[in-house]
C-alpha cells in the first residue's frame, strides 16, 4: 500500500529529533509533525546534557550513530566530568549548553543529514487505526502460535492534523513530551500549555483513550531565570569547567589527541538557600499547587521542587543552588536547585534572600507543568505498543524525565519503526548488560514508574561494563549492523580499536624492571602518565588510547567476575516467551503471577523474573509449561 510517509514522528523534542534522525538514516521516508519547527531540540528546562548515568546514555546514543552527542559537542559552554573522586565506572560527562545554539544545531543536523525527512508544522489530533483494538492488556489468544505476530493486532494507518490534513503512514512514533493536555501552574494561576509560550496538545490524549490506552498524569517543574547583570558574583562560589574537557561524540574523541570545544567556556556558580528562605516557603505552602490540591499529578522524587525539599528534608539547614548560564548571547541565568511553582511574589522573596541575589531580577518565573502519559505496561521493549502494530511511544509519554532518557528512547523507537516499515523484524532491543539504554527501557516495561523515571548509575547492576569510555566498543559494531553507523564513523572506530589492541600487545611484551608494563599498570597506584614517565618508549601511544587501556586494565578482575554473573543470567534471557501465550491455562501458576504476566507480557524468562511480584518459583512453572508446549509442537509436526 502506497503511503505519504513510511514513518510519522509526532513531536520535535529530544525524543522526536533522535527518532527522526535514526529512521531517516535507515532509509525511511519520515515526516516530523511538530507545533513549531523553530523549537525543535529546545531545552525547556535545565540547559545541560549528561551527568551521572545520563552522560553514559549520551555516549551510547553517539556510539550507535545518534544525534545528541554531536549537537552538544558543538554547542557546549562548559564541560565537566562528574564523580572523578570515584572509579571510572561511574564517571559521568556533563556539559552546560548554549540552549539557543543547541536547538539550532539539532535543526541543522536534521536538515543537512536527513534528506528523506520532511518537517511539517501542525498538531496531530487523531490516529487512524485499521482493525479491532483489543485494549492494552494481554494480547488476544490465538489458536495458532504465530497469529499474533502475523498481524492479528490493529495497525496504525494514518494521522490527522487539527486542520483536517490526513497523512498516511506505515508507522507512527508519538514523542509529545509534556504537551498532552499540558497545564502550567505558578501559584494559583493556571495556563494551558506544554511550556511557556506554547499551546497544549489536546486531541491526541482523547484519541489514545478512545483506542483503549490507560493514561496517567505526571508533573515536572522548572526554576526561575535571573538577569546576570543583577547578580553579585563575588558572593557565590565559582564552578569552572575541566581543564581537559572530554567530548561526548566518539567522532571528536577519535579525531584529536586533545579535544577543544568550539565555543567559549564559561563558569557556573554555587549558592545556597538558608533558614529565612525555608521559613518563607513553609509559610506559603498553602499557596503551592502541589500542596493546595491544585495539582494531582506525581512529580519526581529525585529532582524535587524546593517546596518538596523543605518538607521532606526539614532538618537540613540549606540546599545548593547552581547558577548556570543559558547562552553566550543572553543574560539569562538558570537557578538549578530551586524548581518551584510558588506564586511570583513568593519567588521574589526566595531569590532575594540568597546571598549574592539580593538585587536579582527574575526574567522568567518558575512553574510546574502537569501532562498526560501512557503507562509503559502497554509497550514492548521495542517501544512498539502491544495493542496497535506500527505505533511506537518514546520519551516523557512513557513516564520518563530528562533530555537524555527521551533521546535514548527516540533512537530505539526510530530504529524499530524503520524496521517495521521495511518489513524487517522489530527486534532492536538492548540488554541490561549491554547499555544503560537497555536498563532504562527494561525498567519501564517491567517496573512501571509511579513517578517520572530518571536514570542513575545505581539502577545498572552491570555498570562496570557500562562505562562512558567504552560505549563505542559495546555498541558501534551493533550500530554498523543496523545501518546507523556510516563509513566515516566506522573507519575511525576501527582505527581506534586497532590502536588499542596494538598498544595492549606492546604493554604485555614491554618490560620494566623485569615486569611487563601491563602488570605495572594494573597496580592501583600507577597511572598511564606514571607509566609513560617510567618508560618514554610508550610516548608514541596516544593519550586517549593509553587512558582507555588503563581503565580496562585496572577493572579487569572485576569485569571478569561480572562476566560470570552475566553468563548465569543469559540462559534466562535467551528463553523467549511467545507473545501469544495464554497465561490463564498455565498449570500451577499463582493468581498474582498470572495477573502480572498477563499485564506485562514479558519477552523472556529473564524479563519475567524482573517483574515485581514474580518469584523464581513462578518462572520455573512457566519454563516447564514452555517446554511442554515445545514438545507438543514437535509432536504435531510428526516425523
Amino acid at each position: 500500500m502506497a503511503c505519504d510517509y513510511d514513518i510519522i514522528v509526532i513531536g520535535g523534542g529530544h525524543a522526536g529529533a533522535e527518532a527522526a534522525w535514526a529512521a531517516a538514516h535507515l532509509g525511511a521516508r519520515v515526516a516530523m509533525v511538530t507545533l513549531d519547527p523553530a523549537r525543535i531540540g529546545q531545552m525547556s528546562c535545565n540547559p545541560a546534557i549528561g551527568g551521572l548515568a545520563k552522560g553514559q546514555m549520551v555516549r551510547e546514543i553517539d556510539a550507535l550513530g545518534g544525534l545528541m552527542g554531536l549537537a552538544i559537542d558543538n554547542t557546549g559552554i562548559q564541560f565537566r566530568m562528574l564523580n572523578r573522586s570515584k572509579g571510572p565506572a561511574v564517571w559521568g560527562p556533563r556539559a552546560q549548553a548554549d540552549k539557543y545554539r543547541y536547538a539550532r544545531e539539532v535543526q541543522r543536523l536534521l536538515r543537512e543529514h536527513c534528506p528523506t525527512l520532511d518537517i511539517l508544522p501542525g498538531e496531530v489530533a487523531d490516529l487512524e487505526v485499521e482493525g479491532q483494538t483489543p485494549g492494552t492488556g494481554a494480547p488476544p489468544v490465538h489458536a495458532e502460535e504465530d497469529a499474533y505476530e502475523r498481524g492479528a493486532r490493529a495497525t496504525v494507518r494514518a494521522v490527522r492534523l487539527a486542520d483536517g490534513t490526513r497523512l498516511t503512514c506505515r508507522a507512527a512514533i508519538i514523542t509529545t513530551g509534556t504537551f498532552l493536555r499540558g497545564l502550567m501552574h505558578t501559584g494559583e494561576a493556571k495556563t494551558e500549555g506544554g511550556r511557556i509560550g506554547e499551546a497544549a496538545a489536546k486531541g491526541l490524549s482523547a484519541c489514545l483513550e478512545r483506542l483503549g490506552f490507560e493514561l496517567g498524569r505526571l508533573k515536572t517543574g522548572t526554576p526561575p531565570r535571573l538577569d546576570r547583570n543583577t547578580i553579585d558574583f563575588s558572593r557565590v562560589e565559582p564552578q569552572p569547567g575541566d581543564d581537559d574537557p572530554h567530548p561526548f561524540s566518539y567522532l571528536n574523541e577519535y579525531a584529536a589527541a586533545r579535544w577543544s570545544p568550539p565555543l567559549t567556556q564559561v563558569n557556573c556558580w554555587i549558592g545556597a538557600t538558608n533558614q529565612a528562605i525555608h521559613d518563607i516557603i513553609r509559610a506559603n505552602l498553602h499557596r503551592a499547587p502541589m500542596y493546595s490540591g491544585q495539582i494531582n499529578a506525581t512529580g519526581t522524587r529525585y529532582c524535587p521542587s524546593i517546596e518538596d525539599k523543605i518538607v521532606r528534608f526539614a532538618d537540613k539547614p540549606s540546599h545548593h543552588i547552581f547558577l548556570e548560564p543559558e547562552s553566550l548571547d543572553t543574560d539569562e541565568i538558570y537557578c538549578n536547585g530551586i524548581s518551584t511553582s510558588l506564586p511570583k511574589d513568593v519567588q521574589d522573596q526566595i531569590v532575594r534572600l540568597v546571598p549574592g541575589l539580593e538585587n536579582a531580577t527574575i526574567l522568567r518565573y518558575g512553574y510546574a507543568v502537569e501532562y498526560d502519559m501512557v503507562w509503559p505496561t502497554q509497550i514492548r521493549a521495542t517501544l512498539e505498543t502491544k495493542a496497535i502494530a506500527g505505533l511506537f511511544l518514546a520519551g516523557q509519554i512513557n513516564g520518563t524525565s530528562g533530555y537524555e532518557e527521551a533521546a535514548a528512547q527516540g533512537l530505539v523507537a526510530g530504529v524499530n519503526a524503520a524496521r517495521y516499515a521495511a518489513d524487517k523484524p522489530v527486534d532492536f532491543i538492548l540488554r541490561r548488560d549491554q547499555a544503560y539504554i537497555g536498563v532504562l527501557i527494561d525498567d519501564l516495561v517491567t517496573k512501571p514508574p509511579n513517578e517520572p523515571y530518571r536514570m542513575f548509575t545505581s539502577r545498572a547492576e552491570h555498570r562496570l561494563h557500562l562505562r562512558n569510555d567504552n560505549a563505542d566498543e559495546r555498541l558501534t559494531p551493533l550500530g554498523r549492523e543496523l545501518g546507523l553507523v556510516d563509513d566515516a564513523r566506522w573507519a575511525q572506530f576501527s582505527a581506534m580499536r586497532d590502536a588499542v589492541q596494538s598498544a595492549e600487545t606492546l604493554l604485555r611484551t614491554h618490560r620494566l624492571n623485569g615486569t611487563s608494563a601491563f602488570e605495572h599498570l594494573r597496580r592501583g597506584d600507577t597511572s598511564w602518565e606514571d607509566l609513560v614517565r617510567q618508560s618514554p618508549q610508550l610516548e608514541a601511544i596516544p593519550l586517549r588510547v593509553g587512558r582507555r587501556i588503563e581503565i580496562r586494565t585496572k577493572y579487569e578482575g572485576y569485569i571478569a567476575r561480572q562476566d560470570r554473573q552475566i553468563e548465569r543470567f543469559a540462559q534466562l534471557e535467551q528463553r523467549r516467551i511467545p507473545q501469544w501465550i495464554d497465561y490463564r491455562v498455565v498449570p500451577g501458576l499463582r493468581n498474582e503471577a498470572r495477573s502480572k504476566l498477563m499485564t506485562f507480557t514479558p519477552a523472556s524468562l529473564g524479563q519475567a523474573l524482573r517483574i515485581s511480584g514474580i518469584t523464581p518459583a513462578d518462572v520455573t512453572v512457566l519454563a516447564i509449561h514452555l517446554d511442554r508446549l515445545s514438545r507438543q509442537r514437535e509432536g504435531a509436526k510428526g516425523p
